[in-house]
This record gives C-alpha cells, structure tokens and sequence, in this order.
C-alpha cells in the first residue's frame, strides 16, 4: 500500500540538496561541538581517574585520607598523553613529612642502614638529619604534583647498561660530542655523569626540551620522594645494582646522595658521593616539580 496514494518518490531524491548553505554549517558546526563536548569528557574522565589513583595510594601509604589537588593548568590532556608516551606519569607528592618514628602501612622500607639487610653500607639516613649533616627539610614531601621517569634502572654490565627505551639517549650522545659532559663509552648512556655535570644550566636546558618541560622544574628526585615512590609504585627501582643520583646536599654541599643498588639494600640504601664524582654504576632519573599555585 503507497503511503501517499497518487504520488511517487523520485528515486534520485536527496533532501541535502534543498539545504540552504546556512543550514549545511550551521549542522557541521554543531557536529564538530558534539565531537569536542565528547573528546572533553574523555579527558576529564581520565584526569578524573588520575586524582582517584592517587587518593587511593595515599590512603594506602598513609593510613588516612588526603587531599589530592586538581592539576595544574599547565598540565594539559595533550602534554598528559605525549609523556606517558614518553614512559613518563604523573603522581601527587602531599604536604607530609617521612619521619622515621612513624609507623605507616604502606611504608615498608624506610631508608638508611639499618633498614638494609646487612646493616653495613650508606648512611643512617635519619640519624644525618638529626646531627645536621641533612637540612631538616630532607624528609618532607613537596605538596605539588610531579612528573617522573617510570623506567626500571638496569643491571650492571660493566658500565654498557642502558635504560630502556631511553628518551635522553639521543640528548646525552649530543652533549657528549658537544664536550658539555665527560665523555664514555657508551655515547648515549645516562651512566659515568657526575652530580655537577646534570646541574649545568646547559644539560638541564637540553633534558628539559626532551621531556618538554621548563628548565627551571626540572631536577633528580629527592631521596625521600624517590623511597616514597618506590614504596608506592615502583619496588622495582630498588631492583638492580646500579645506583642513582638524587637531589639532596650533604655535608652543605660537600656531598651529594645517591642510592638505589639492590645488592646494599634497594629502596633502603643511601649514601653520599663527591658532585663532581662519576661512575659507570651510577646513574639518574629526571624529575618535574610543578607548580604548587
């Protein structure tokens, strides 16, 4: 039975073509804005499951509830998805301070070494705070959202170790051949720099632009944020005998600390080495401090 007796659809019928141009854009603008509202509450809903991951892992650490602040503006969607591409992820560090004398559920190995297993190597590391050796403000979390290399550290090969899929690699061969830092056998290789080397306002300019990141958010890891975040989420960097750089003076800048070996402790051992010291066993993981605003 015809719907509408009397009268045919011509077959070739296209009602798009009767649209005025008004009416064509008028129906792609408002598909592109359908599109964008989609793409957004994609993006919202993954930072939003980024501000629960670490709710979840302070509450487990700590014990208790904590805060966890929304990023900050400079940290956009865009930047998020090209640093994990990176091997690169976001973690919220709270306004608490790592005292030895508290006991919490998540932190199973302090630093210092009396927490290693043999009880021999590194520094007590709470005990140098208490005698001065460490500014106070060694065992205190920042309250700002950091971005940090994932990357398990490798183990020793005499000094051809490498970290895997390494980002820095093509940055480090450059400031080799450019003479900026020591040269080593392995060209590409994030071993054999010294604690001043990684500070040069030249090689901190150059691993900045790698990560894409300003230079002046750009430093190693503190040794109490590197034993909270190995705790946390990554046993695994306390996995290999070969150590890393980290942030803190010692000895008012006599010193600086490293740690990290697996066979003197992991996450517990720390110790200090001469800034201008190198070795084909120690090496470094970037770290980026946002903004606390």
């Amino acid at each position: 039975m015809e719907r509408f007796p009397g009268y045919k659809i011509y077959e070739g019928y296209n009602p798009d073509q009767y649209k005025t141009s008004v009416q064509k854009k008028v129906e792609r603008v408002l598909g592109e804005a359908e599109k964008e509202r989609g793409r957004m509450r994609a993006e919202t809903m993954e930072f939003r499951e980024l501000l629960d991951r670490e709710a979840e892992s302070l509450r487990n650490f700590f014990g208790y509830d904590i805060e966890v602040p929304e990023l900050p503006e400079e940290i956009t969607p865009e930047r998020y998805e090209k640093w994990k591409e990176m091997g690169l992820e976001l973690h919220y560090l709270p306004d608490e301070e790592l005292d030895e004398g508290r006991d919490l559920p998540g932190w199973k190995k302090k630093p210092g070494t009396r927490y290693t297993p043999d009880k021999k190597w590194g520094i007590e590391f709470f005990d140098e705070v208490k005698n001065g050796n460490l500014p106070k403000e060694t065992l205190k979390l920042p309250a700002a959202w950091i971005l940090v290399d994932t990357r398990e550290k490798p183990q020793y090969q005499d000094g051809k170790q490498k970290y895997a899929d390494d980002i820095l690699a093509e940055t480090l061969e450059d400031l080799r051949k450019k003479k900026v830092i020591t040269d080593f056998k392995v060209k590409d290789s994030r071993y054999n720099i010294s604690w001043d080397e990684l500070n040069k306002p030249e090689v901190k300019k150059a691993i900045a632009e790698a990560l894409d990141v300003p230079p002046e958010s750009l430093r190693l890891p503190r040794a109490i944020e590197w034993n909270y975040m190995g705790n946390v989420y990554y046993p695994k960097w306390g996995g290999a005998n070969t150590w890393e750089w980290f942030e803190d003076s010692y000895m008012k800048g006599q010193g600086r600390l490293d740690g990290g070996s697996s066979g003197d402790g992991g996450l517990s051992i720390v110790r200090w080495d001469d800034p201008d010291g190198r070795s084909a066993g120690l090496g470094f993981r970037p770290q980026v401090l946002f903004s606390r605003e």
